[in-house]
């Protein structure tokens, strides 16, 4: 009983609260849809995967944008989010790639690898000397806090997305140009994953380095 009181309250607020709150709720309708849309993919049904991608990545930003209105942000909640975003946005449609596009899997591997190494030490290192993200001499990071930033992530998750439809259809094709629409959308959205590319390495991996490094000198002197 002790357990299921320490469970249910304390400090005069209770766990419950932050487990259940609206965003959290949120991530776990993803972390469904994620897994029911993978198990339709791998049966050939890729027209329901890609709609549960695509409705994962609008949930992404709708959870971030209540916790912030209605000031439900917690640590559980952060963290759960930043797993979830691995997981659907990097190994899960990158997994799924790997098997339809083999030839092009190590490529995709080490994208996913550099993209969630980056973007986890990055935000460790703040964590760890509570620095504030926004507030970094590294212009490329200015940049990515900015208008740009909201590209290059939607430009990034839509590539992705279109690269995995090409693999079964064009899509409605577009007259005049006689291209199918997701071809269209795919090329422009691969200057966001580019970009995103190259602020996750030289943004935020080399800040992260530079931080967690100053820290150890510190300690040292």
């Amino acid at each position: 009983m002790a357990i299921v009181r320490d469970y249910m309250d304390y400090g005069g607020k209770r766990k419950i609260d932050v487990l259940l709150n609206a965003p959290n709720i949120i991530c776990y309708v993803r972390a469904v849809l994620f897994m029911w849309g993978i198990y339709r993919a791998l049966d050939h049904d890729y027209v329901f995967g890609a709609a549960m991608y695509l409705t994962n990545c609008v949930l992404d930003e709708v959870d971030g944008k209540i916790a912030r209105k209605f000031k439900q942000r917690s640590k559980f909640g952060e963290l759960l989010d930043v797993i979830l975003d691995f997981t659907v946005n990097e190994l899960g449609i990158k997994t799924l790639l790997c098997m339809i596009y083999p030839d092009y899997a190590f490529i995709l591997l080490c994208h996913t690898v550099i993209n969630v190494f980056s973007t986890w030490i990055y935000r460790q290192s703040c964590d760890l000397t509570d620095a504030d993200m926004k507030k970094t001499s590294n212009w490329l990071l200015h940049v990515y806090e900015g208008d740009l930033g909201y590209y290059t992530i939607w430009g990034d998750w839509i590539f992705w997305l279109m690269f995995y439809l090409v693999r079964y259809t064009t899509g409605p094709v577009v007259p005049v140009l006689n291209i199918g629409l997701w071809e269209i959308l795919m090329w422009p959205c691969l200057l966001g994953t580019v970009i995103r590319t190259v602020i996750n390495i030289f943004g935020k991996l080399v800040v992260a380095v530079d931080i967690l490094v100053s820290v150890d000198i510190e300690k040292v002197d």
